[in-house]
């Protein structure tokens, strides 16, 4: 019973340590055709956000498009490079949210998921808003 319990043990640290590593995907540049309002389709699943480094530009106003493909309910909060959250959004599992921000300054948006421990295991990301060339 004691090598079953240290086993255990074993893999739930292991489990912690390797899903707290995970880290920026490949970054997406948002599309800058003529539309007004940029969307960007995102999944969310168990502990992850697809895509979860994206590229946009001043002043841009961007709907996000948040698919809960995971089997628990998840949240979708985004904050400036202050820190300042600007919304909170729960996305039911199994359902589609969308979220308009218009990023007026340019720094690191920082998004994640609020329930407990989910950002913990992965379950965030960040949006660089940069000067328009």
């Amino acid at each position: 019973m004691r090598n079953v319990l240290r086993y255990f043990c074993l893999v739930l640290i292991l489990t912690v340590l390797f899903s707290a590593c995970a880290g920026l995907q490949t970054q997406v540049t948002v599309d800058h055709s003529r539309k007004k309002v940029r969307t960007v389709s995102m999944k969310a699943s168990n502990f992850n956000f697809e895509p979860n480094n994206i590229l946009t530009y001043r002043g841009d106003t961007i709907k996000f498009e948040v698919e809960n493909i995971g089997s628990s309910e998840h949240n979708f909060t985004i904050a400036d490079p202050t820190g300042n959250v600007l919304q909170s959004v729960d996305i039911p599992a199994g359902k589609t949210v969308n979220i308009a921000v218009n990023f007026s300054e340019t720094g690191i948006y920082h998004f994640h998921c609020d329930e407990f421990l989910h950002s913990f295991f992965g379950m965030k990301g960040q949006i660089e808003v940069a000067e328009k060339k």
